[in-house]
């Protein structure tokens, strides 16, 4: 079977706690994140929304506060980078 990468937005609350967050994202998603500013990353995984904010501490606040999305589509004016990255990480399967 073939399972695509979903793209979630995880979006900080910058509350106590959070600046755990960029470390858990960088060591759980090392190639497959993407950071856009401050306190906002784009990941890829294939696990569902609860699953990426277990794996970064965000359900039990030991990551702080965020927010954690699943992107189903987009459009917008941003850096190429950005919409490379979504493109490749979208298309990349496992099977």
């Amino acid at each position: 079977m073939v399972v695509s990468m979903a793209i979630f937005a995880i979006i900080g609350q910058g509350d106590a706690g959070s600046e755990k967050l960029p470390g858990k994202i960088e060591s759980a998603f090392p190639a497959n994140f993407l950071k856009i500013r401050d306190n906002t990353w784009l990941v890829a995984s294939k696990a569902t929304v609860q699953e990426v904010s277990e794996q970064l501490g965000i359900t039990k606040g030991e990551s702080g506060a965020a927010v954690v999305l699943g992107v189903s589509t987009y459009f917008g004016r941003a850096n190429p980078n950005i919409w490379s990255w979504i493109k490749e990480k979208w298309e990349a399967t496992s099977g």
